[in-house]
Parts: structure tokens; sequence; C-alpha cells
């Protein structure tokens, strides 16, 4: 029996997609001739960004390229940044049938906290591990296994929802139930790849399974 759901937050939670695209868009026409490989990104999704950055702007300082990631986004999250289908009331309705929710997500603390403060989603959930909190990240299992131990969860009791590879790689790792959403490029040919039995058309789906 399931009584705790995790949650990835980027491409699960919020559609971050298209603000995300243009921040990489933005530091490549900065930093390199402009030309930018979207499905790259996209395969990227997942991945804490500094590790990205490190790899692909090596040649550069960490810090330089982060500021300028990060300036790019500055007044623009409300405007690009939005809820995917029917999150909000099925975060709602779990909490309300005493399930256990936490999130795990290779994203940094302070905009995981101030982006589920502004959706209003931060009261549903008892724990939020960020890529701050861990020392390996996804598809390492620290994350999962963090959250788990926070909440007095069982693994076997646990469902992990994730729209990239990393994300079920980790839920693999972690031993836990991996679910896919499946409004992402690649979902179907992820949950073919990884034998995913849960691959969810909408948020509220989670309800049927539970």
């Amino acid at each position: 029996m399931i009584d705790t759901v995790i949650f990835d937050f980027d491409g699960t939670l919020a559609d971050t997609n298209n603000l995300i695209i243009n921040s990489f868009k933005h530091i490549y026409c900065k930093y390199y001739d402009g030309k930018c490989d979207v499905d790259y990104i996209l395969s990227t999704f997942g991945e804490p960004l500094e590790k990205t950055l490190k790899r692909d702007f090596s040649g550069f300082k960490l810090e330089d390229v982060l500021k300028s990631y990060r300036e790019y986004q500055v007044g623009r999250f409300d405007k690009e940044v939005s809820l995917y289908d029917t999150v909000p009331e099925t975060v709602k309705y779990l909490h309300e049938k005493g399930i256990k929710m936490g999130i795990a997500t290779s994203r940094l603390k302070t905009s995981t906290l101030e982006a589920l403060k502004n959706f209003d989603l931060d009261k549903y959930f008892g724990v939020i591990v960020t890529a701050d909190d861990v020392k390996n990240h996804k598809p390492d299992k620290e994350p999962l296994i963090k959250v788990m131990q926070e909440l007095n969860s069982r693994k076997e009791n646990t469902l992990y929802v994730g729209d990239s590879k990393f994300d079920i790689e980790c839920a693999l790792n972690a031993e836990v139930i991996p679910a896919l959403v499946g409004w992402q490029k690649h979902s179907l040919e992820l949950a073919e790849k990884y034998k995913v039995k849960y691959v969810l058309e909408k948020m509220w789906d989670l309800t049927k399974i539970i």
C-alpha cells in the first residue's frame, strides 16, 4: 500500500521548460556563438544545473555563467512558469487523505521554496530535499533516501513521480516505485526503456493508483 508520494519539481509539478530553455539560449548567446541544441538541453533536465554548466561551459568561470543564467530569470518566473494540469487539486486531495508527501529535486533550495510558496503548495510537503541538501545528486538514491528517512517512510510504500531518466534511475536505485509523467517529449520512450508501470496522463491519475 502506497502511503508516501515524493515529487520532482521541474517538469513534474511545474512547467519550467520554456524558462529553462530560454535561460540556456541566453548564456549560449553570451558565451558561445548562440547555437543551442534544444534536444540536448532537454536531455539534461533532472541534472543539477551546476553540473551541466561545469561540463558545457568549462572554459569560463562557473560563477559568471551561473550569474548570467539567473539574471535572465529575474522577473520572468511568474510570467513563464505554471503548474501542470490538476496539480493543485491532486496535491490537496492526497494531503487530505493522509498521504505523506515530499519533494526531491535538483533545483536549488531558495528557488524551490520560493516557487512552492508562490504556487501556495509549500503547506502540503513535509520534507523538501534539494541540490543543496545532498552530496550525491540524482540519479543517486541519496535524495530519496533522505526524504524517506525524514518522513519515516518505507521504500516499498513510496512512489516517486518524475519526468526524466534521472528521476527514474533515482527511484530504481532507491528501490521505490517509479511513476513517470506522460507530458514530456520523451515520456513514452523512457517508460518503455525502463519498463515503468505508472505513466500519468495528468497528475490526478495518481489518485487512481493510490
